[in-house]
Parts: structure tokens; sequence; C-alpha cells
């Protein structure tokens, strides 16, 4: 028998807290919301007020918390659980946080206690039969004085120091979004090719686990894993990636999901959402019944279904010092504009080709041709909706031209 405490029990800490108070361990719990306790009192474990209140004398404490916010709150806020800390003690967070703020967590508990950083890959199902796969990052020692009492929940692994179970679970789940993203789409490919839904499904799930949670997923049935925590967990996952590739897109995606309400659905809510939303597109031409205009370098009108659209208000090329680059020098500063425009695009995931529009006040017309020969070198595609205006003075007295875009974002 281990003397536990449980910090969290949400969805998932409620079975997980069940499984250790049957498996005959000494258990406090607490939670934020004192109703969600009150089942686990029935079960054997003794409730208390405060997380401090809750790890007093115990032997393992056990968070189960949304995210890494919630966790040092629980640990260092008030009436916080780490100054009540009995030595030798050893926490274990099975919360999913990322590698980073385990280091940080570790780095903030006292001298003594032990840490195991213990993300679990499963869902409900799997923490009411005690089947979670629980990726534990620690130190042997550590993991060692609390491997017995976890085996009540499920497969221990030890897959390396303190953030190696973080950042392994992120891998996961990045997948996991990833698979119910691709099924969207894939779903919506059927309906566009007239294939039954369900027969499409059927043969998705000989391959796929998440087509088979599609395929089984009942009305009302609550969420095991919500859309909100997902989307969290992908963020995370990409915290300093690059702004391109397909995971990227599945964020953009959640993120529209989320907009549309859908956060405390299950991750299956995000199939659905992708497989009734068209993507955007962008269509650039001009339009047959209207003649084309005498400038190739523009179209009369952009048309854009879905999506989300960038608006970069207009820039002029001004240094870091305050300074415009190169005082009359057309091309110099068509240059350096049209270069920061192309990394506020990146930055949102567009490029060139995702401009709708583009406005560009200039100095003196006469002068043109210099800044147009620069911008050809940017836009290679089809030439977006454009607006050339000659004004007396920009704001900057060495500015020549200033440049404003709007994008639609993929």
């Amino acid at each position: 028998m281990t003397r536990i405490a449980f910090l969290g029990l949400g969805r998932m800490g409620v079975p997980m807290a069940r499984r250790l108070a049957a498996a005959g361990h000494d258990l406090t719990v607490w939670n934020r919301t004192p109703a969600r306790a009150a089942p686990l009192a029935g079960a054997g474990a003794a409730v208390r007020g405060t997380p401090a209140e809750a790890v007093q004398d115990r032997e393992l404490v056990v968070t189960m918390l949304t995210d890494a916010t919630a966790v040092e709150d629980v640990l260092f806020g008030p009436d916080g659980a780490a100054p009540a800390l009995p030595s030798g003690a050893v926490v274990v967070d099975m919360s999913t946080i990322g590698p980073e703020a385990v280091h940080r967590v570790r780095g903030r508990l006292p001298e003594g206690i032990g840490y195991v950083d213990a993300p679990v890959s499963g869902s409900v199902p799997q923490a009411e039969a005690g089947e979670l796969v629980i990726l534990a990052g620690a130190a042997r020692d550590d993991l060692a004085r609390c491997a017995g009492a976890l085996a009540a929940l499920g497969d221990v692994r030890h897959v390396g120091p303190p953030g190696s179970g973080a950042a392994l679970k992120l891998v996961v789940n990045g997948a996991l979004v990833g698979n119910f993203a691709v099924l969207g789409e894939a779903l919506a490919v059927a309906d566009r090719l007239g294939v039954d839904p369900g027969l499409a499904l059927d043969a998705l799930a000989r391959t796929s686990p998440q087509a088979r949670r599609l395929r089984e997923a009942a009305d009302g049935e609550p969420p095991r894993f919500t859309l909100a925590l997902a989307a969290k967990d992908l963020g995370l996952a990409l915290d300093g990636s690059p702004p391109a590739g397909v995971l990227s897109a599945v964020r953009a995606r959640a993120e529209a999901a989320l907009a549309a309400g859908l956060g405390g659905h299950d991750l299956i809510a995000l199939a659905d959402h992708i497989r009734r939303t068209p993507p955007m597109r962008v269509t650039l031409a001009n339009p047959d019944t209207v003649p084309a205009p005498p400038n190739p370098n523009y179209s009369h009108t952009a048309y854009v279904t879905q999506g989300a659209m960038l608006y970069v208000s207009g820039q002029i090329a001004l240094g870091a010092d305050g300074e415009v680059d190169e005082p009359g020098d057309m091309t110099r500063q068509s240059e350096v504009i049209l270069s920061l425009l192309e990394r506020i695009l990146a930055a949102h995931g567009a490029k060139f080709d995702d401009v709708v529009n583009i406005r560009t006040f200039i100095t003196d017309l006469d002068r043109v041709r210099e800044y147009g020969a620069v911008r050809r070198r940017y836009f290679t595609g089809p030439p977006p909706t454009s607006t050339t205006v000659e004004v007396p003075r920009l704001f900057h007295p060495d500015a020549l031209l200033e440049v404003e875009i709007v994008a639609a974002v993929p």
C-alpha cells in the first residue's frame, strides 16, 4: 500500500484515482471543483480542501491537470502542494504540458523531491480499464519508487530522463490530431465522388483506429479528449517549428474548428468540421464577360471562399534605427519592403501567391517601373488585384513608397 495524493479529477482523473483506491492504496484527493471529488469519497478516498492539505504525509503525489499553468498553480500557487511535500516524496505529473514546462516545474520543486513526467496514451475507456500507456520520463530511482503504484493504471514505459515522456506524448498526439484531420478530408473526397460515407469508414477502419472511432461514435457520447485540449497539445508540439508543413495546416484547421465553437466537443468533431468545411480557395482572374485590363500586371477580381484573411498595414523601408534605407533609391526601398512582406506572410503560413490585393502609395509615378521590376520578382504567380496611387508625401520624408497587402491564409 502506498500513501498517494491525487490532484485533478477531470474526465481522466476520476477513473484513474478510482483505480488507485481499488488497488488498496491510501488515497487523498483534491479538485478545484469540490463536487468532482464526491464520487471518490464513496470509493474510499479522503477528500481534502487544498492541494497542500492533500499531500501531507504522502509518499506519491499524482497531478492530472489541464495544462502547465494549472500544474504550476496547484504546485506553487496559494495553498500549493510543493511547500507541504514531505521529504522523499515523488511527484508524478500525468498532465500533458510539454518538455519545457516539465523542466521548469522540476527546477522549482524542493530539494529531495523526486519527479516523474508521465503523460498517458489512451482515453477514458483505457483509464477505466487500467490499460493506459504511461510514458515515463524520469531518473530510474524516482520511477522505481512509484512504478508499482502506477501499474494499477496501465503499462509503465520508461522512455528517458525527465522531459522525455512529455516530448513523446506530443509526438503521439500530433499524429493523432493529424489522423482525424486527414480522415475529415478523405470523407470530403468520398462525398465529392459519391462514395457512401459508411462504406468509406468501413474500408478506412481496416487500417485506421481513428476511423474505427469515427464509425463507432454514438450521438450524445461524452467527449473522451476534447478538441480544445488536442489543439493545445498540437500547439505545444509545433512551438518554435517553421510555419509550414502538414501539421501546421492541421493546426489551422483545428483553430478554425475552435472558432466555430467546437472546443468542448470530442476530437472526432475535427474530422466532421473539415469534411463539411471546404478549404479556402483563391481565384485570381478576369471574368470573360469583362474586357481584360490594359495592364496585364493585375487582375480585375480576387474571389475567396472560406479561410482566414490577413491584412498587412502599409510598410515602408524603415530600419531598426528609425531611418529609411537608402533615401532616393527606389529599387532598394522596393526590395526592403517586399522582403519584409515576404517574412510577414511566411510567419502566417502564407506566401505571395496567396496575396489577393496589393495597394501601393508612391511619391513619383514616373518611377513606378523601378518598383514594378522588383515586384515581379516576388509575385511570380497570377497577379493580384492592385491599386497604385501617387501621393505628394509619406509619413517619413525619405520614403518613396508604401505597400499594403491583403492575403488569404491557407
